[in-house]
């Protein structure tokens, strides 16, 4: 009796227990209070914040509905790229629904190797705007891709995907990425089932390289005159000449033996002065130069230009094979102008005022035209009209032309008569527009109007005012003699 009631007692003492912590469950344990007395803290959790939704992401779309420009249908009617003259245009017109930054987007078109597409580059960045559609009936506002691809000439026919990669940014930073397949139709390539073509015959090997031979050129020309008087650079018909010939040898390995020259005569004006039209020349070594030399004649008629002098030449090289060749060298002959003035018969004096005609008067004695024929007129008490011009004279010929001289008197002496000399510049030019110039005069007495007529002494510097003074005085008394008539002629 005395164990089952001990057993008793424990399971009553557990029953209390369990029911306790059955009371006590959900319920957070007591804290013992701070050394200080104080209560400790709570620690019951604190509110969580409102959690905002995330924004929407942006969503590229096709614009399936609206035609836009080199677009022949829309997306929902069947749209495919047009393809002319070599190139595929794709348009693919797009929406967002949301925000990108920059409003702008890349596009990039990627197709297999292979297909009809020329490889390179096709990518480009489009920006947000307004597009007309439907003809211009109205506007919609997105991203319009067009893109040009070159395509190769042998392409085949088919149908061929071109994946367009879009990519673009939110303005938090998020990146957004599409892709768009669209299919080119390729109508003018060649037909992928037809008959392949043979294939070609296959090629001969080629026969060895022909070695060549040296060949002589003229590496340059230089005619000199050798006459005394002669300008250096300037050869005149007329003129002994002497013509250096550079002749080069043109090849880097063989040796030129036994080079001979033949020149023939460059024209009707040109006699030989030299002891043969022919030279000759040893050795020259390959890449060597010569020189061979002609003196000619040329004859005063010879017309100004240049004249080739043509050359043939024989040659030997690697142990006995023979060359020959051609050339030519070029000379230039001027034609010099020499032309002789005179003036007509001038008076030896004239009187102030008076109009002096000078009759300017010029002789071509070269063979050369000569242009622009005149002469100017410059002295102290001379007014010339203008200038005399005569014009172009061929060679022989002669011309003249009169010229109007007022007589002014003159203003750099003490006195406005006495001797003047007027300098006479005459002025021409040649074929090539070069102007030349010559020098003259002539000494004319300019006299006074009150000069008796017939020649007499030159007036001393001081009696020209003396004749005034005198023609003054006699004035004055004439006019006292008048006023004494008329006051008698009152009081009679």
């Amino acid at each position: 009796m005395r164990y089952i009631a001990a057993l008793i007692a424990v399971l009553a003492l557990l029953l209390v227990s369990g029911l306790n912590a059955l009371a006590l469950e959900g319920q957070e344990p007591l804290e013992p209070p701070a050394a200080d007395g104080s209560p400790q803290p709570s620690h019951e959790p604190e509110p969580s914040p409102a959690v905002t939704p995330e924004p929407e992401a942006a969503k590229l779309f096709i614009d399936n509905r609206n035609l836009y420009e080199n677009m022949s249908k829309t997306y929902s009617q069947g749209y495919i790229p047009t393809v002319r003259d070599g190139t595929a245009t794709i348009v693919l017109p797009l929406l967002c629904r949301g925000e990108l930054r920059g409003d702008s987007i890349r596009a990039k078109a990627v197709f297999d190797p292979g297909g009809p597409f020329v490889t390179k580059n096709h990518e480009q960045t489009v920006e947000l705007r307004e597009h007309k559609v439907n003809g211009g009936k109205q506007k919609v506002r997105g991203y319009c891709i067009s893109l040009p691809m070159q395509l190769e000439r042998g392409r085949m026919n088919g149908s061929y995907p071109v994946t367009i990669a879009v990519t673009g940014t939110e303005p938090t930073g998020r990146e957004v990425e599409e892709e768009f397949t669209v299919y080119v139709t390729v109508t003018d390539g060649r037909d992928p089932n037809a008959a392949p073509k043979p294939e070609p015959a296959p090629t001969p090997e080629p026969a060895p390289p022909v070695v060549l031979g040296p060949k002589v050129l003229v590496q340059s020309s230089q005619a000199v005159s050798l006459e005394a008087e002669a300008q250096p650079g300037v050869v005149n018909a007329g003129d002994r000449i002497r013509v250096t010939i550079t002749l080069v040898n043109t090849s880097q390995s063989q040796t030129i033996e036994n080079l001979a020259v033949t020149a023939a005569s460059p024209g009707e004006g040109f006699s030989v002065l030299s002891p043969s039209d022919s030279a000759y020349i040893g050795t020259m070594p390959a890449g060597g130069t010569a020189d061979i030399i002609y003196d000619y004649q040329v004859s005063p008629e010879t017309p100004a230009g240049q004249y080739t002098i043509p050359l043939a030449y024989d040659f030997a090289y690697n142990k006995g094979e023979t060359g020959s060749g051609a050339g030519s060298a070029r000379v230039n002959i001027s034609q010099p102008l020499k032309l002789e003035f005179s003036l007509g018969s001038l008076p030896a004096e004239a009187v102030v005022s008076d109009t002096v005609e000078v009759n300017v008067q010029a002789i071509n004695l070269s063979h050369a035209k000569a242009y622009n024929v005149r002469a100017t007129f410059e002295g102290d008490g001379l007014l010339p009209s203008g200038t005399a011009f005569i014009g172009s004279l061929e060679g022989g010929a002669a011309g003249e032309k009169p010229l109007q001289v007022t007589i002014t008197g003159l203003t750099n002496g003490e006195a406005p008569y006495g001797p003047t000399e007027c300098k006479v510049t005459y002025i021409y030019e040649d074929g090539s527009g070069q102007e030349l110039t010559e020098t003259g005069s002539f000494t004319i007495n300019i006299k006074s109007p009150f000069s008796e007529e017939g020649p007499k002494e030159e007036d001393a510097p001081g009696q020209f005012w003396i004749v005034l003074a005198g023609a003054g005085a006699a004035l004055l008394g004439l006019t006292a003699l008048l006023l004494i008539r008329g006051i008698r002629g009152r009081r009679a």
